[in-house]
């Protein structure tokens, strides 16, 4: 499975499979991390490690890209609020 990258807005990507489902992930420091279920998977910053965090958290793109800006705009906000 294919996996590329959409959009990337640190720390966040916005990443596409090979079968037209998008996911959102985070990225820090050479790891990747889940943003969905309850457990956060953790996996090295690869393309096989981007399939593990992401397992079944697949989205249409309407529903990743909406996940996407809002992960960047609360990104933001905590920042503000830390500095």
């Amino acid at each position: 499975m294919a996996i590329s990258i959409i959009r990337e807005e640190n720390p966040y990507r916005l990443i596409r499979d090979g079968r037209n489902r998008y996911a959102v992930i985070e990225a820090r420091a050479g790891r990747v991390y889940s943003l969905h279920g309850a457990a956060r998977h953790e996996a090295d910053d690869s393309i096989d490690g981007m399939k593990v965090v992401v397992g079944d958290g697949w989205r249409d793109e309407a529903s990743a890209r909406r996940r996407f800006e809002a992960m960047c705009r609360r990104e933001d906000g905590g920042a503000e609020v830390i500095w």
